[in-house]
């Protein structure tokens, strides 16, 4: 039998601790000092932007790879641990650390301003956490982004002539009909990415009949009373059309552009909507009822060829964006 060294014994068990912390990464840093800050899951979830089961499942992960328990789980109370308020310190230095590091090499790009066109609801689909993200790997006041809002088309106007250097969209489509609010640009010398992708629902009052259904068919809609985005956003026509398509003629009795406005009055019971998902999630009295062949909604980056490049900041962004959405897809 052959005798074994003890350093023979010993240095697969440093490899392997070593390999099990090298598993971490900066977001789990970044989430477990997030809930540590805000004292509550629910809490960091939302300056996160993330759902509450994925931040769980990440903190799982880290105390798993470093064999220690990080919180304390009360009913009404999260606490750290001995092990997590020390972890916290060094948590916190190693992001610190990372940003130096990271604003170091960066400051070897050119900086400069990055002109962005955008839809509304910025916040409802995640974009503004990596754009505040992107700029802090930045040396101070060395990059701004300069956003400008409106229409879905009207975004990617701006990008075509020029004014804007990247744009965030709303690709609307119609899949039975297969067509789409963006089938009118030539967009062959673009880099085209889906972020989110999204459906239309039916916004009905609470004590709508359609609450007692699973889903609505487009033929269900004929006798109903419909408010709509009004005609500066692309859904507007895809939903006449849709409609039309089919053999009704749409009674539209209201049209505005601001999504509030239609939640407030689909609650007091003048009519129904039409809104995506995520932009529909509110406080207001309704519910929002899945329409079956559904219009899609995909929030959509698109950049110029010429901007994907490693040294061109707007490529460095649109990466960072989408690698952004890459990490948190399902989240």
């Amino acid at each position: 039998m052959i005798k074994k060294k003890a350093d023979d014994i010993a240095n697969p068990i440093i490899f392997t601790e070593e390999r099990r912390i090298r598993n971490m990464h900066t977001d789990q840093l970044e989430y477990f000092v997030a809930i540590a800050e805000q004292g509550s899951f629910t809490e960091a979830s939302y300056e996160l932007s993330i759902s509450q089961s994925s931040l769980s499942k990440q903190i799982n992960k880290l105390e798993e790879e470093l064999n220690v328990k990080l919180f304390v789980r009360g009913r009404r109370q999260l606490m750290l641990t001995d092990a997590g308020r020390d972890f916290l310190v060094y948590a916190r230095d190693a992001l610190r650390n990372y940003r130096n590091i990271c604003a170091e090499l960066l400051k070897y790009s050119s900086g400069g301003t990055i002109h962005i066109g955008s839809v509304d609801h910025m916040g409802k689909v995640g974009l503004t956490t990596p754009m505040a993200s992107f700029i802090d790997k930045f040396p101070e006041n060395s990059v701004h982004l300069e956003v400008e809002r409106s229409s879905a088309r009207q975004v990617v106007e701006w990008l075509l002539e020029g004014r804007a250097d990247i744009c965030f969209t709303a690709r609307i489509a119609d899949g039975v009909r297969g067509v789409s609010n963006l089938d009118v640009y030539d967009l062959s010398d673009y880099c085209c990415s889906t972020l989110l992708h999204d459906e239309y629902y039916v916004i009905v009052p609470e004590e709508h009949e359609f609450c007692q259904r699973e889903y609505v068919d487009w033929e269900d809609l004929r006798e109903e009373r419909l408010m709509l985005l009004d005609r500066q956003h692309s859904v507007n026509a895809l939903i006449r059309e849709a409609m039309i398509s089919r053999g009704m003629t749409p009674h539209v009795t209201f049209e505005c552009n601001q999504t509030d406005a239609l939640l407030r009055m689909v609650a007091d019971g003048f009519g129904i909507t039409f809104l995506s998902g995520r932009i529909a999630a509110s406080e207001y009295e309704v519910r929002r009822i899945p329409l079956r062949q559904s219009l899609s909604r995909d929030t959509y980056m698109i950049v110029p060829q010429e901007h994907m490049q490693e040294n061109d900041l707007t490529g460095q962004f649109a990466h960072y964006v989408e690698k952004f959405y890459e990490k948190n897809a399902g989240k």
